[in-house]
């Protein structure tokens, strides 16, 4: 079990209890947290000798919780609030206050079962025993994909149950911010959060006031369900000028050193993801291109991608509003990528600017925006998910893609059927030399044959001369 625990000596430091010199309300707050209270936490609070120190304790406590601490707000200590508000209404028995019940303390820390089921009994008691179902949740999951928890009349887990483990160990994963820890001066003074709070990098500094000190652009290319199956790789590219940076020479070619960052908040600005990655971005026509890329939920997030130079700091930030696909029950088709060229054998190191869009041996080779030259090929591919299978267990779709321009097909792949889950439809090297300058859309046309439903996806692309 992962413990992020206190250090031996100041465990040994603490070791008088001293609560009896703190204040009623510093007393009463080791109450209000005792469902996620750690029992390490717990006896360093109770050594403490003075209100200052207990409410500094208390400002660590929920910051070592707090998933952006770059936010004013403390998410989680907010959704805490609320769902102990919520418990204590719904489960107070035999005199204990709700959240002091282990109906209470689950609920806190898993949710909402998803199957609650009474169960009869002869003996009087304060209210039904219940038996409470939990699927795999995220950060916790069950041998078979399920538990059930046993909860007897007074809202409290049997004598000797072992889930309660589990639930000290649910508590400790709800501490994110693991580099904070509770540190005393050489006075025995409490050492407060604002000294243990890591400096941020320049890109972090940047993500949290963004600036323009050049032009930055992002597209999303690529959205491709994770073999998890609950999440969503997206990927894309930025573009952005290269006069804000530092270019040298390489290999014959202009390059610069960039720190590109994801930092992904959900519709209601929680804070789902940050990444940062250091590359070495090729410099054309006075311009970079690099990718970004994380797995996420199904849903809408909001996207902020940013560009530094770790040698003058300067940067700039592109923001995107990105609605990821719920790949489930029934066929879902992936963005159709239009690539410049799908590449078997070479692995670029990280900070091959596209690194994103490399799997395994395989490298997809995407272009902003979709632009292509005359003398250049594109390749199309996309992916199927969640075909209906019919009574053996197989799926049939059967299609293929095509190129339309100004609504009329100017050229159409060969149909072909797929019965493994997931396709990849895919199509070409196709030469672009006969095509005239312009717009075009590549289009995958698909039939399920066991649904009897037709699906189309298409992506845009331009031709230059």
């Amino acid at each position: 079990m992962k413990r992020f625990g206190l250090a031996p000596a100041l465990l040994a430091l603490l070791a008088t209890n001293a609560l009896a010199d703190l204040d009623k309300n510093a007393k009463k707050w080791v109450e209000e947290v005792r469902p996620i209270i750690l029992p390490e936490e717990e006896k360093a609070y109770k050594g403490l000798k003075n209100n200052a120190d207990a409410a500094e304790f208390q400002k660590i406590f929920w910051a070592r919780r707090d998933p952006d601490l770059d936010t004013p707000v403390n998410e989680f200590q907010a959704e805490y609030v609320k769902t102990v508000a919520e418990v204590d209404a719904k489960f107070k028995v035999a005199g204990r206050t709700g959240s002091q019940t282990d109906c209470g303390r689950i609920t806190i820390l898993l949710g909402a079962p998803d199957a609650v089921k009474k169960e009869q009994t002869a003996e009087v008691s304060f209210r039904s025993p219940e038996t409470w179902t939990y699927k795999d949740r995220p950060n916790m999951t069950f041998k078979g994909g399920s538990i059930e928890i046993p909860l007897d009349g007074t809202c409290m887990l049997p004598q000797g149950n072992r889930f309660a483990e589990q639930l000290n160990r649910l508590a400790e994963f709800r501490i994110v911010q693991t580099n904070l820890s509770y540190k005393f001066d050489p006075k025995g003074g409490l050492v407060k959060l604002v000294d243990l709070l890591p400096k941020p990098t320049p890109v972090q500094a940047l993500l949290k006031e963004p600036r323009t000190d050049f032009q930055l652009d992002a597209k999303p290319v690529m959205e491709i369900r994770s073999q998890d199956g609950a999440s969503v790789f997206v990927a894309g590219l930025i573009q952005g000028d290269a006069s804000g940076l530092t270019v040298t020479e390489a290999g014959g070619k202009k390059v610069a050193k960039v720190v590109v960052s994801v930092h992904t908040t959900d519709k209601e600005g929680r804070v789902l993801k940050s990444m940062d990655r250091d590359v070495t971005a090729d410099i054309v026509d006075n311009k970079f291109v690099s990718a970004f890329g994380m797995p996420l939920r199904p849903g809408e997030h909001n996207m902020k991608i940013a560009a530094i130079d770790p040698k003058t700091s300067k940067g700039a930030v592109a923001q995107l509003a990105i609605k990821t696909q719920d790949y489930g029950a029934e066929l879902t088709l992936s963005p159709v990528m239009v690539l410049a060229d799908i590449q078997e054998g070479a692995v670029p190191a990280k900070v091959d600017p596209l690194f994103e869009f490399t799997f395994g041996a395989t490298r997809f080779v995407p272009r902003y925006g979709n632009v292509f030259k005359k003398s250049e090929t594109v390749t199309l591919l996309a992916a199927i998910y969640g075909a209906q299978k019919d009574e053996a267990g197989k799926i049939s779709v059967t299609g293929g893609f095509q190129i339309v321009k100004d609504g009329k097909t100017i050229a159409k792949a060969p149909d072909q059927t797929y019965e493994v889950e997931p396709a990849t439809p895919s199509a070409g090297p196709v030469p672009l030399g006969g095509y005239a300058p312009g717009k075009y859309l590549a289009q995958l046309r698909l039939r399920d044959n066991v649904a009897k439903k037709d699906h189309i996806k298409e992506t845009e692309f331009e031709i230059i001369p």
